[in-house]
């Protein structure tokens, strides 16, 4: 058994925390920052230096960050260094035996993954949110609390699916693209695009004309 290293020390690491503890695992502390929540309730152990000496045959590495880039970015250097990134799953989310969840997801407390989604490493599935059946989530994407993907749904690697939005059936949400709380998209997102409203549109940038 492998000792269980919580990677950040904020508001995710502790929703992270709490569905660790609710599944029975012990973690040993956490590295990052020492300006923790102190709510946390874990011994700091060190900052994220420690990622270089960390035995991978007795430690693994749970991302605790909330943030797309940084959870991406710290993930790949914690797999560079040959540590594993543990898969967790909320005991009171649903997963269906037919997923496939990549090294390092997260499917956290109310969330729902239908059948035969098919979910990349380090990809984080929020609070109550739901992936419905068929749909393909690309690398270090997160979708936000409430947020819903219909059936056949794709999303690109990096993309962030803001709190309560909806994408509808089929459609694509390109790489490194944003959508906006509470969004409903009905049409293709390009890559690194942002798209905000009812229905979702791209944001004008400041110097474009209405």
């Amino acid at each position: 058994m492998r000792d269980l290293v919580l990677l950040g020390g904020g508001g995710h690491a502790r929703s992270v925390l709490a569905a660790l503890t609710l599944s029975g695992e012990e973690v040993r502390g956490f590295i990052g920052p020492d300006t923790a929540d102190r709510d946390l309730s874990l011994p700091h152990l060190g900052g994220d230096e420690l990622l270089d000496g960390f035995d991978p045959a007795r430690t693994s590495i749970v991302n605790g960050l909330g943030a797309v880039g940084a959870r991406a970015r710290m993930h790949r250097l914690a797999v560079s260094r040959g540590l594993t990134v543990e898969t967790v799953v909320h005991p009171r989310a649903f997963v269906d035996p037919s997923v496939r969840l990549g090294a390092g997801a997260q499917v956290l407390a109310g969330a729902i993954v239908n059948a035969g989604a098919v979910i990349g490493d380090g990809v984080l599935i929020n609070s109550g949110a739901i992936v419905e059946h068929d749909a393909v989530i690309g690398d270090h994407a997160h979708l936000a609390p409430g947020s819903v993907l219909a059936g056949d749904v794709r999303v690109g690697e990096g993309a962030h699916i803001g709190l309560g939005s909806r994408i509808l059936q089929g459609l694509t949400v390109g790489s490194g693209s944003t959508v906006g709380a509470g969004a409903v998209v009905l049409t293709d997102v390009p890559d690194g695009t942002t798209v905000v409203g009812v229905p979702a549109r791209p944001m004008r940038k400041k110097d474009e004309q209405p």
